[in-house]
Order: structure tokens, then C-alpha cells, then sequence
């Protein structure tokens, strides 16, 4: 029984690996499948989707852009201009827009400014956030406001015996916020 026990460790292993030799050259893979043709252009939607068409240039109403471009510079000055002119006697004092108004005027202006380049010019500014006839009726909301505390104020000159008056750059911005609702308006149309 001795010998019993030595057969077992001389058996051969049960999995066996495949060894290469180092001299012989290695086998290649198969080649892999060919690739799929592309889809050709202009042809039925297959795999590939629609065909793309070239990007048009946007299309911008030069007209109203120059309506709403005037309308913000207008109303920008407006605001460095004096809004209210008190006069007692011997002196006279000037309030200008911007120590009355704030800075709203000067937001919706230059907003105005930037959206009417980007109608007027569209290849250059492309400037495409929002329409220009909301910042116009938000302006026009502003000066009804103000229109009612400049009274405000005026009343309460003239009951203390001062003259006063609306100076002029309330009434640019006025203009330069109707620029700005015309060309609003006329952005609106689309263009035949």
C-alpha cells in the first residue's frame, strides 16, 4: 500500500495550459466587421436623422431698433438733466433725474441702448433677452409715478411761496420712453 499512496502525487494535473514558444511568431486576430456607410447627405431620414440645414442669420427689424436705441439714450440723458427748477427770489435750484429718479432709469436705458444694437445690428450684438415693450411700459410706469411726487413737490413749493417748474430732462425721458414703446410696438410686427 505504500506504493497506492505515491500514484497520487504523481498524477498529471487536470487543467492543462497551452505554452508558446518564444521563437514562433504570434497569431494575428480575425478582423473585426466593417463599418457601417455613413448616411449620404440630402437622402431620405435614415439612421442618421434629418439633414441639417445652414444656420440662418437672425433676422432683426433695423427700424424698430433705432426707435428703441434713441429712446434709451434719450432717456439716459434725461436723468443727468434737471428734473425739477425751484426759484425763490434770487436763487434758483435744480434737482436732476438722477437725484430724484434713481437708478431704475438708468437700468431700463441702457437696456434699451444694448437691445436696439442688437435689432439694429444683429450680425454684431446678439443681444436676444427679452423685448424692448415691457422696458418700455415699466418705464412709462416709473415716469407716472414720478410725475405724481414731482407735483407732489411742486404744491408743496408754491404753498410755501416758491416757484417751481418740470425741467427738461423729465420730459426727454418721456420721449426717450415713447421711443422706446414705438419701437417696442414695431418689433412686434414680423417683417413680410
Amino acid at each position: 500500500m505504500v506504493g497506492a499512496g505515491t500514484r497520487r502525487g504523481l498524477r498529471a494535473p487536470r487543467s492543462y495550459t497551452t505554452i508558446v514558444r518564444m521563437d514562433e511568431p504570434p497569431t494575428t486576430p480575425p478582423p473585426p466587421d466593417p463599418l457601417p456607410e455613413p448616411p449620404q447627405p440630402g437622402l431620405s431620414a435614415g439612421a442618421g436623422g434629418p439633414p441639417r440645414r445652414a444656420a440662418t442669420p437672425p433676422v432683426g427689424n433695423p427700424n424698430a431698433g433705432w426707435f428703441v436705441l434713441a429712446g434709451g439714450v434719450l432717456v439716459i440723458v434725461g436723468v443727468l438733466l434737471p428734473w425739477i427748477t425751484l426759484t425763490d427770489g434770487a436763487s434758483t435750484v435744480s434737482a436732476k433725474g438722477s437725484d430724484v429718479a434713481g437708478w431704475g432709469f438708468y437700468i431700463l436705458g441702457g437696456f434699451a441702448i444694448v437691445r436696439g444694437l442688437g435689432m439694429t445690428r444683429p450680425d454684431r450684438f446678439a443681444f436676444r433677452l427679452g423685448t424692448p415693450l415691457i422696458g418700455g411700459v415699466i418705464l412709462a410706469f416709473l415716469i407716472a409715478s414720478h410725475w405724481s411726487r414731482l407735483q407732489d413737490d411742486l404744491d408743496l413749493a408754491r404753498s410755501r411761496g416758491i416757484d417751481g417748474s418740470i425741467g427738461i430732462g423729465y420730459w426727454v425721458v418721456v420721449a426717450g420712453t415713447a421711443c422706446v414703446l414705438i419701437g417696442g410696438a414695431l418689433s412686434m410686427r414680423r417683417r413680410a
